[in-house]
């Protein structure tokens, strides 16, 4: 189901687009766990092959090639964090075609899933604050993020906690325009709740 459908017969759509595929993948691939997946990985299969050398060798019998199976599965293990990091890195692109932003004269929708597809609907009443920001891949793309500070309220029994979360319109080209449009509405509804 495309994002369009989710919205209201009576919304103008004033902004829709999709992030910039350049940029995800960028940041997919230099992310914190880069030297630790390369570090990591580079030890592990280190042992790997020792173990691959050492069952290979003249002097080995069948029992050394049954420890040699019980030992791959052993190594492969603690690979876990650089599967992981690839993981993250080969469905970057796929992420990034499955997410489409919309912005209205009533909310921001923001649909995202690879193999679940969601559609959040958030009002301008419950933006609290938007914010920009550019990250070094993000500066030489001429591309941004649009924070989106959103007020939520928790029902605790007969209690209500305030609490707030942020979503984020990641890595899009016309990231200016689309914060100007948000702070425009968010001002004008937030001006229509006093």
């Amino acid at each position: 189901m495309s994002l369009t459908s989710h919205i209201e017969p009576y919304e103008h759509i004033l902004w829709s687009g999709t992030q910039n595929k350049k940029v995800s993948v960028m940041k997919s691939i230099f992310n914190p766990m880069l030297p630790k997946a390369v570090l990591w990985g580079i030890v592990e299969l280190g042992f790997i092959l020792l173990v691959i050398i050492s069952s290979h060798s003249d002097s080995s019998s069948n029992t050394d090639k049954s420890v040699f199976l019980i030992l791959i599965p052993f190594f492969l293990g603690p690979l876990m964090p650089v599967l992981l990091y690839l993981g993250g890195v080969l469905t970057a692109v796929p992420s990034v075609k499955k997410t489409n932003y919309c912005i209205t004269d009533q909310a921001v929708y923001i649909q995202q899933g690879i193999f679940n597809t969601t559609t959040k609907r958030i009002p301008y009443q419950q933006i609290i604050s938007v914010d920009t920001k550019q990250s070094f891949f993000n500066k030489h793309t001429s591309t941004g993020d649009v924070i989106l500070k959103l007020d939520e309220i928790m029902y605790s029994g007969k209690h209500r906690i305030p609490r707030y979360r942020k979503t984020i319109i990641e890595n899009i080209a016309d990231y200016e325009e689309v914060y100007q449009t948000i702070m425009k509405y968010q001002s004008l509804f937030a001006a229509d709740m006093l």
